[in-house]
């Protein structure tokens, strides 16, 4: 039955319990609903290397999952299977609760999203484009980085990689609007 379950993240639960993390589906189901309900699943666009650092001529593109609770349980639960940052947050009313929260990006991020799109109702959709984003992003990585050369460095993104990595960006910023 797992296996009609977890589909393609056979791996990717695979490499959890081998890292001793004890999983079982009802707790992935749970921690999908609370991301659902709770969470942000998106694509983060920085400029800091082009603008402050100077030392790149393209944005860099991170998937990133949020879950901010005024109780830590949930928060704690996606800790310790997926890791990632837990820190506390200031809380969004003026006189609130300060909030736990839990954040993943990048590999990680791309990781967990794996394991719970199965799971995953209201933002499946967010998660399918991030796993999408997770793929240009390696493709980009294999074509352009040095193997045989004797040494280690990188070549710059292609045009179409990095038209294709603010598309996800732009589908990410639009799933996730808030308003009309």
């Amino acid at each position: 039955m797992n296996k009609v379950i977890f589909g393609d993240c056979r791996d990717s639960m695979r490499q959890l319990i081998a890292d001793g993390v004890k999983v079982q589906t009802c707790d992935l189901a749970y921690c999908a609903g609370v991301i659902d309900s709770g969470g942000t699943i998106g694509v983060k666009r920085s400029t800091y290397s082009m603008r402050v650092v100077g030392d790149s001529k393209q944005p860099t593109y991170s998937e990133r999952i949020c879950v901010k609770q005024v109780t830590p349980e949930a928060v704690d639960l996606l800790h310790h299977i997926f890791g990632g940052t837990r820190y506390y947050g200031s809380p969004g009313a003026r006189n609130g609760k300060r909030l736990y929260v839990w954040q993943v990006t990048d590999m990680k991020a791309a990781a967990c999203l794996e394991v719970l799109l199965p799971f995953l109702r209201i933002k499946a959709n967010h998660a399918r484009n991030c796993l999408s984003l997770r793929e240009i992003k390696n493709a980009s990585k294999k074509a352009r980085v040095a193997r045989g050369r004797g040494h280690v460095g990188s070549a710059s993104r292609t045009v179409e990689m990095s038209t294709a990595m603010e598309c996800h960006y732009m589908i990410a910023k639009e799933l996730n609007r808030v308003g009309v």
